[in-house]
């Protein structure tokens, strides 16, 4: 989600100083660029949280926060969407190549001993505990 989030940043700044004839030079390029980065590296998993940053990040080149902020706000959570969307699958694709690339799987830890687990077992009855532990190795993932 970082990368993405670093290119989120200055293409929303950038937007509300055009659409409100800011001209930006170099230097405030250059700001921007590097508070993206530094930002997008400290971005919290929160929905929309990027909006926050989006303020601070354009107060710190002199753009005001105007009308056109709304037009951001009313698009974000679209695009947060796909955000999380690609945020979830990219972590499970890692998942999936270190368990292949390591060879630990979950069925390698599912006998280990959980809090309550026997409990549970013994409240669920050994022959449905033995279905559900087939049927979940059956299931590829």
């Amino acid at each position: 989600m970082k990368g993405r989030t670093a290119i989120y940043f200055p293409v929303v700044v950038v937007f509300l100083a055009v659409t409100q004839g800011i001209e930006l030079n170099a230097g405030d390029y250059t700001l921007i660029v590097l508070l993206s980065v530094l930002s997008s590296i400290a971005t919290t998993p929160i929905p929309s949280s990027s909006l926050v940053l989006t303020v601070m990040i354009a107060g710190s080149v002199g753009i005001p926060i105007t009308g056109m902020y709304a037009v951001v706000v009313a698009i974000d959570w679209f695009i947060d969407r796909f955000r999380t969307m690609l945020n979830v699958s990219s972590d499970l694709f890692c998942a999936r190549v270190m368990e292949k690339i390591t060879g630990i799987t979950d069925e390698d830890n599912y006998d280990a001993a959980v809090p309550g687990q026997e409990a549970l077992d013994a409240a669920m009855g050994e022959d449905n505990v033995e279905a559900m532990r087939t049927a979940e190795r059956r299931v590829e993932v």
